[in-house]
């Protein structure tokens, strides 16, 4: 029996449904923020299961590893299997699978680290001693852990002053919502995705004249990491400033950074590996030479998590 069979078994199935055209963006197929929020729902099924159910609190999500391995398009059935890959004082490691419910065949896969934030500076408090994690530990399959970028606790970050400084450059600038936070107040884990795609655009076209879908070509996400320092509020202001990290023949790496738009103090950070999309054939090409070219001008040296 292979690793993805037995973890077929032992993980629990904690959501379904079926992906609406509101969740899909520009590229025709769903979007990564409702990849997270879709699974933030299904953690908590899972979290009841293990002894907490959100009438006693929720943990949130401080570290996430996001790997995309098929499209799912406008009406697509999933289903979402979980389980927990291992537990700490003070944070559980999870593991969810998308999986297409009409093929069986995995969409997509996360592994999230869970903690409760100790106060608003960050830090984490200690889990819940009752939490029944020892019968629902799971084997992370190979396909859902990290390929291309790390999973280890971050260096210290750069403020935003000092990113503007290294090359970065502002692709967004905000506020968060009333609507995009929790029952408690606390933005929810999907807003940070979205702010990040939300300014995506702004370094495609800096000074190259590169649009986001020009002559039937796009780009798709294979991997994101996201991780979190410290719980954020409505009303607060946000910037995210972004950098091209590595250049490959088909992928780019991006840095993205999360600042407090009073302090400048980086409370958020991501790492995305994406491709050059055809749209038409709905395959990973090689970048164009012209785009690459406009690329190689945007490399940061010495950027990463």
């Amino acid at each position: 029996m292979n690793v993805d069979q037995s973890v077929d078994q032992i993980m629990i199935i904690i959501g379904k449904g079926s992906v609406q055209q509101e969740e899909c963006d520009v590229m025709g197929h769903m979007n990564v923020r409702h990849y997270v929020a879709r699974t933030a729902d299904a953690l908590d099924w899972l979290l009841l299961e293990a002894g907490l159910p959100p009438s006693r609190g929720r943990l949130a999500v401080v570290d996430q590893h996001l790997r995309f391995l098929r499209e799912m398009s406008p009406g697509t059935p999933f289903t979402i299997r979980g389980g927990i890959v291992r537990a700490s004082a003070d944070r559980l490691r999870t593991v969810v699978e998308i999986r297409n419910s009409a093929t069986d065949a995995p969409a997509a896969t996360l592994v999230t680290d869970l903690g409760a934030w100790a106060g608003p500076a960050g830090g984490l408090a200690p889990l819940p001693v009752a939490l029944a994690t020892d019968a629902m530990l799971v084997v992370l399959p190979d396909h859902a852990g990290p390929r291309g970028l790390g999973f280890d606790s971050p260096p210290p970050l750069p403020d935003r002053a000092a990113a503007r400084a290294m090359g970065l450059t502002e692709g967004y600038r905000g506020a968060i919502r009333p609507h995009e936070c929790d029952t408690s107040g606390v933005m929810r884990p999907d807003v940070i995705i979205a702010r990040i795609w939300d300014g995506v655009p702004n370094l495609r076209n800096r000074g190259t004249g590169l649009g986001i879908k020009e002559e039937g070509m796009g780009s798709a996400a294979l991997e994101y990491r996201v991780v979190q320092f410290r719980p954020l509020h409505a009303g607060q202001l946000l910037t995210v400033c972004s950098g091209l990290k590595a250049l490959g023949e088909k992928t780019t790496t991006w840095t993205h950074l999360v600042h407090d738009g009073e302090t400048g103090a980086v409370v958020a950070a991501a790492e995305a590996v994406g491709i050059a999309f055809d749209l038409k054939a709905r395959k990973a090409v090689a970048i164009p030479p012209e785009r690459r070219t406009a690329l190689e001008a945007l490399l940061v040296p010495g950027l990463g998590l």
